[in-house]
């Protein structure tokens, strides 16, 4: 199923079975730390903390001894993340490490110490490493939006490029639903529970066909959160070739601060629909967005490799 190493991952990293008075799991940040201190110790592989006591691990990471009691702490919930690791892969989702081969590859060498070190999925995880465009955007938007999403996603089954996006209502899913609807292929990285998704037929549909990949980087189990959205809108930007924002508000919303964390960044080019009716739209070219007109009378891939 998975490895030892990817096992303590996940018992260090995940949420599942911790309750609120226990040691919080690792994030992304700490995890690379703690990986460069088991790599220059004696121990140099997760898996051989499995046992250890708070002392021993102490004294072999040079690590302050509430640190190896939360290692610790975490790692006592291995029966109970096994059985619900076997519940999950019952319900056809699967789990991927930062370790291991199959941890899509631009998310790790874009996002470096900040990619999620546990990934819980749906469909064919080979999707998230195929060159495509991230389709982004408000959940509220009029019909001219509507119809530019659409074209969007339209364009980029044409040029045989995947679709990357959130999985919101609004454009997210306007966006989704506009690429599978011609053929093409999506893949959908979600911040509310995965075990609910992949409950639609429809949804379980295109995962059987190898169209879609739902990704996500909490529980499966886990309902919406604020923070969990703002992460997720990370890995959009991270997984993509180039990143298209169709509406955005100005300086509230997770569309506006997903666009501007990206401009900042710098993880990938960002383009912009040049529309007056969405305010943030025309302050992200200001910020050095690429303007993209209606026309779309361009080549996607050819304005992404620029």
């Amino acid at each position: 199923m998975f490895t030892d190493n990817a096992f303590v991952t996940i018992l260090l990293c995940s949420s599942i079975g911790v309750k609120n008075d226990n040691y919080k799991p690792f994030t992304a940040l700490q995890w690379s730390g703690l990986v460069v201190k088991i790599i220059n110790s004696a121990v140099k592989e997760p898996s051989r903390l499995l046992n250890m006591s708070p002392r021993e691990i102490v004294e072999v990471l040079l690590v302050s001894l509430e640190d190896a009691e939360r290692i610790c702490s975490l790692l006592s919930r291995g029966a109970n993340v096994a059985l619900a690791m076997e519940s999950f892969e019952r319900k056809g989702i699967k789990v991927v490490t930062r370790s291991d081969k199959h941890y899509p590859k631009r998310l790790k060498s874009v996002l470096k110490k900040n990619a999620p070190p546990v990934l819980y999925y749906c469909g064919d995880i080979s999707l998230a490493n195929y060159k495509g465009i991230a389709i982004v955007g408000s959940r509220d938007i009029d019909e001219s939006g509507n119809r530019f999403a659409e074209k969007l996603a339209s364009k980029a089954v044409d040029e045989r490029l995947i679709v990357y996006s959130g999985g919101a209502r609004g454009v997210d899913g306007i966006s989704e639903k506009a690429a599978l609807d011609k053929g093409g292929r999506v893949v959908s990285v979600i911040a509310d529970s995965l075990a609910e998704r992949i409950k639609k037929r429809e949804i379980r549909s295109y995962i059987t066909d190898g169209k879609l990949l739902l990704l996500t980087a909490v529980n499966p189990d886990a309902a919406f959160s604020p923070a969990s959205a703002m992460n997720r809108n990370k890995y959009v930007y991270a997984l993509s070739s180039g990143a298209f924002i169709v509406a955005s508000d100005y300086n509230k919303g997770g569309t506006w601060a997903g666009a501007t964390d990206n401009i900042k960044n710098k993880w990938v080019n960002s383009y912009v629909w040049d529309n007056g009716n969405y305010k943030g739209n025309g302050e992200l070219i200001k910020l050095g967005a690429t303007a993209i007109d209606s026309a779309l009378d361009i080549s996607i891939k050819e304005l992404i490799d620029q």
